[in-house]
């Protein structure tokens, strides 16, 4: 499968990836890591040289029910052959209605408004938005090693300088701390110029933060105190992948031991299964109301593709297969399945 390998610097130019992205065939390469070819069936890969993988990376996230799933496939293709008009502006779709009812649903009513975007980074980047118009403040708090996507701004959030240190622009209203480090966050949230503090209730891509019951009620009452918006960014940890349908559910930040549920809530990944992109950002009315409800305004923040009726159905579709399946409760299981195993082993060891 391997292509002859350019000299270095050259990056393997006139390989077979070269229109898309040569410099990472030569990554795969040098990895060992090149299945270009393969085959999913479940939570497995089939590569092209006869292995079958456990797939734990699955579609980073988003093939929550694993791949080539039957029931969502046969279900999606027949959504595909009825649905006459996918974007359509003047409207709001049945399909839009019914997946914000089940999504504020899956919350309790924590939260009263949905707003559909297309990436996860997008997502996030609408409730930093949000927060700023509600707030009429100009800055953001994310913490260090977290990971809110490479668009332009969500890159500056993320807390790994990797990801921008090629670009010559740096904004001045983007700040990092520590996740313990409560000093830090009260001294920059007492200016009130922090619109929001944008955190990963369960770390996606790092070990660096690790919320709990007591740290994230302290972390939502302090910014409670200064007016400042809390973003859970659930992309990756969202919609049952914890145990829970939310990931701030499954750390204690339910609401009801003292402490506050974030203000507004971002997923994406799993919504859909894989299949086609979607997000959502879950928040309270007055948040809402502080972008679109002013004269002029029913349109100024969204995108081409946010709502569309496929991914409203897809998202409606894999809500369904996930909850019919109990597979919130089965990760729940093989959660605690997996923590007594390394207890036990961790006892012996």
């Amino acid at each position: 499968m391997k292509s002859e390998r350019a000299p270095d610097g050259d990056a393997a130019h006139g390989s077979r990836f070269d229109p898309v992205n040569p410099y990472w065939e030569t990554f795969l390469d040098d990895a060992g890591l090149d299945m270009t070819g393969a085959r999913g069936n479940g939570c497995y890969i089939e590569t092209p040289d006869g292995r079958v993988l456990l797939d734990c990376l699955a579609g980073f996230g988003t093939a929550n029910l694993g791949h080539a799933h039957a029931p969502l496939l046969a279900r999606f293709a027949h959504a595909l052959q009825h649905t006459s008009v996918n974007v359509f502006p003047f409207e709001c779709a049945q399909s839009q209605l019914a997946l914000a009812s089940k999504l504020l649903a899956l919350s309790g009513q924590r939260f009263q408004k949905v707003f559909f975007a297309t990436t996860g980074a997008e997502a996030v980047e609408s409730a930093v938005k949000f927060a700023m118009t509600a707030t009429a403040r100009t800055d953001v708090v994310a913490f260090h090693g977290s990971f809110h996507g490479l668009s332009m701004f969500s890159s500056f959030m993320t807390g790994n300088p990797f990801w921008t240190e090629a670009l010559p622009w740096k904004p001045g209203n983007v700040h990092h701390v520590d996740a313990a480090s409560f000093a830090a966050l009260e001294d920059l949230l007492s200016s009130r110029k922090v619109a929001a503090v944008v955190f990963e209730p369960v770390a996606g891509s790092s070990s660096a933060q690790h919320w709990t019951a007591r740290t994230s009620a302290r972390l939502a009452a302090l910014c409670r105190s200064t007016g400042t918006k809390l973003i859970a960014d659930e992309v990756y940890c969202g919609l049952g992948r914890t145990g829970s349908w939310f990931g701030f559910d499954a750390i204690g930040m339910d609401g009801t031991t003292g402490g506050a549920v974030p203000d507004m809530v971002a997923v994406s990944k799993g919504l859909t299964g894989g299949l086609v992109p979607l997000s959502a950002v879950l928040m309270n009315d007055g948040d809402f109301d502080a972008v679109f409800g002013a004269p002029g305004k029913a349109k100024v923040q969204g995108s081409t593709f946010g709502g569309n009726r496929l991914a409203m159905q897809c998202g409606l579709i894999v809500l369904e297969l996930v909850e019919s399946g109990r597979l919130v409760e089965n990760a729940a299981a093989m959660g605690e399945l997996i923590a007594r195993s390394w207890r036990n082993a961790s006892a012996r060891a």
